[in-house]
């Protein structure tokens, strides 16, 4: 291959690291002409010999990807694998513009699972709304409003006999929702979520999830549906207008009585602008009775953009897509001005100058959604 790179998975040549998270390494990768094809969700495919690619050399025009693999320190353990294929199975079944999709799976030459993503061009939520940075109320809303969207795909995924899947994200965060240079937000990470046809299970009483977006139900440890995650997105539509973080405490147990027990603040006491329309659609969400709650995440989605229309809170993608176009991490900057539907395309370029930040060393930032997160400029 020719490579300086991190080396390659099945048909994929890993270019640059672009994040490194508490189970996996992401990295932006492009398909060559050699090594074996990939495979199907289901574990089996990929690996030497598993059917290769006509010809040999680079694939000039395909997209860049991401390619999201265990990391080397977690390989061994056989859990590992299975919730990454059970991520690559359940996101196959979800086709919406808001969430992330799965492309391709398999295994390495060495055995180890490895999962291929369309690359978003962009930055988590979390990222574009760290204090003193505040999105506009209209950009805000709408980004939720799409993050919602494709949640409530997720909640209507089905197999291949129609049967409702039963998914469940579980963690639901501003980590796991990016926002690409499109201005458009995408889902992505299911590595927590439940699903009926899912292969690993989280023992009875165990909590997932990151504490300050929990449900009650899930903090409780009690059996969920789709309405906890409309209540954890609730948390972060709240903390995306406010500007600031709404269940917060020194410690596990005062992060889980906040969740359960301290009042919200309805955000028209948070946010100059934001009327009784917006307050009371996110207040909704946050019901922690969840017979309360909107039933469905399109529910929550249809009467944010109502709301957000009576008060005059209009979004711009535009102007979402240059703030976070000015954020971007190191890697993912030449990619910006070739991305499109679909992702970025490989050319010999943009290739070569991938490689070269991988032989500088030069890496995205870790984050817990083992997605991505760009450097922050140092201070002083």
């Amino acid at each position: 291959m020719g490579s300086t790179g991190p080396g390659a998975v099945g048909p994929y040549e890993l270019l640059v690291r672009l994040a490194t998270g508490g189970m996996a390494e992401v990295f932006i990768a492009h398909r060559t002409g050699e090594g074996a094809g990939g495979g199907e969700p289901d574990g089996k495919g990929g690996g030497a010999g598993a059917g290769g690619v006509a010809g040999g050399g680079e694939l000039d025009g395909e997209p860049l990807v991401a390619v999201k693999r265990i990391r080397a320190d977690l390989r061994s353990e056989p859990g590992y694998a299975a919730m990454l294929f059970d991520e690559a199975r359940i996101a196959s079944r979800i086709a919406s513009p808001h969430f992330v999709p799965v492309l391709d799976c398999g295994l390495d030459g060495g055995g180890a699972p490895y999962i291929v993503m369309e690359l978003v061009v962009g930055v988590t939520l979390k990222h574009l709304t760290r204090p003193p940075d505040m999105l506009d109320v209209g950009d805000a809303l709408d980004l939720i409003a799409q993050a919602a969207e494709g949640l409530h795909a997720a909640h209507e995924a089905r197999d291949s006999s129609g049967e409702l899947l039963q998914v469940i994200h579980r963690d639901m965060s501003p980590s796991n929702i990016l926002v690409g240079v499109d201005g458009r937000a995408r889902i992505c990470d299911l590595g927590l979520a439940y699903a009926l046809r899912r292969t690993t299970r989280t023992k009875t009483g165990t909590v997932k999830g990151k504490l300050s977006y929990l449900s009650p139900e899930q903090a409780h440890a009690r059996p969920l549906d789709r309405r906890s995650d409309v209540f954890s997105l609730g948390v972060v539509a709240w903390e995306a207008v406010a500007g600031r973080r709404l269940f917060v405490g020194s410690s596990m147990l005062s992060i889980l009585h906040a969740v359960l027990e301290r009042e919200v603040p309805p955000l028209s006491s948070e946010r100059e602008g934001v009327g009784a329309a917006v307050s009371a659609v996110v207040a909704r969400a946050l019901e922690r009775d969840r017979d309360a709650r909107w039933p469905t995440a399109a529910d929550f989605a249809g009467a944010l953009r109502a709301a957000a229309e009576r008060e005059g809170h209009a979004p711009s993608r535009g102007r979402v897509g240059a703030r976070v176009d000015a954020i971007l991490p190191e890697p993912l900057k030449p990619l910006a001005p070739s991305s499109g539907p679909g992702g970025p395309r490989a050319t010999p370029e943009l290739i070569a100058a991938l490689r070269s930040m991988h032989a500088a060393g030069v890496t995205g930032a870790g984050d817990e959604s083992g997605i991505l997160a760009p450097r922050r400029p140092s201070r002083g």
